[in-house]
């Protein structure tokens, strides 16, 4: 069923953000979820109804416009039920030192959690350059840039990789966050592939001050090339880099990274950020 706009809204084209606010039903809901209200064995259907009244939700998070689908995206659907919280502490780590006039680069921008809390941190005069190789989750991010006024972001349409040219990539319809051009499940999807040493001469980028990535056990051969091929003046900063899918790698990108002369400054149990000495760079 789809969301309708509660009676006293005006009108509002489907492409603008606020067409889909929630009905009081499921502002009821989301609420109860996000204040904690709906737990344990409460939450499952609370979280069906919420489901049932709509599938996708104009929310604020920590003052963000987003558009939020609740049934085929983990990030979305924390951002709508959990205000953004499962995902904060990672946002906090990885753009708390962001200044304004900074560089950041989201690998996997996914719907543009990162994407838009990294463009409000470094303000007009930064940039943010989000590559998502997805066609359904470039939509969801152009749509979530566009909402906050961002002319800050250059969206990437484009997988990472060693070389360029054409990959398979596994896409659950469930979870479009778990697409992997590493996987072996999920529907197949031809998608360009381009080496981030390329996507940053070709933004004529000088410097990153910080980069997040989270590809799916991808990060090896996205990450490392670019390391070995880039100047170091143009190595990240800072990196925060998920690791739960390190097996899938084929060379240990942590290793590499640390070899190269990053240090650990922050470790949870699925990502780690490092950081790169100034005297070093």
């Amino acid at each position: 069923m789809m969301n309708t706009l509660p009676t006293f809204s005006s009108p509002l084209a489907i492409d603008q953000w606020g067409y889909y606010r929630p009905t009081f039903p499921a502002a009821l809901c989301i609420a109860a979820l996000r204040q904690r209200i709906a737990r344990g064995a409460v939450k499952g259907p609370v979280r069906r109804l919420l489901a049932r009244i709509g599938t996708e939700y104009d929310v604020e998070v920590d003052g963000l416009k987003l558009r939020c689908r609740v049934n085929d995206n983990y990030t979305e659907q924390m951002a709508l039920e959990r205000n953004g919280h499962t995902n904060r502490i990672a946002i906090d780590v990885i753009t708390t030192d962001l200044k304004p006039g900074d560089v950041f680069v989201d690998v996997g921008a996914n719907c543009g959690l990162f994407a838009v809390f990294a463009a409000r941190k470094v303000g007009p005069a930064g940039r943010v350059i989000a590559i998502e190789p997805l066609p359904a989750m470039l939509a969801r991010l152009r749509f979530n840039v566009a909402a906050n006024g961002f002319s800050n972001v250059t969206v990437c349409p484009t997988a990472v990789g060693a070389q360029p040219g054409e990959a398979t990539i596994h896409v659950s319809m469930k979870q479009y966050g778990h697409a992997s051009l590493v996987g072996t499940e999920g529907e197949e999807l031809m998608v360009p592939v381009t080496p981030l040493h390329a996507i940053i001469e070709s933004t004529g980028l000088q410097r990153i001050d910080a980069l997040k990535i989270d590809i799916e056990g991808f990060e090896d051969r996205a990450l490392m090339p670019f390391i070995r091929s880039a100047p170091r003046q143009l190595w990240p900063a800072r990196i925060f880099m998920e690791v739960d899918h390190a097996p899938r790698w084929q060379e240990d990108c942590l290793a590499g990274l640390l070899e190269a002369g990053y240090r650990e400054r922050w470790r949870s149990g699925s990502d780690i950020l490092l950081a790169l000495p100034a005297a070093g760079r």
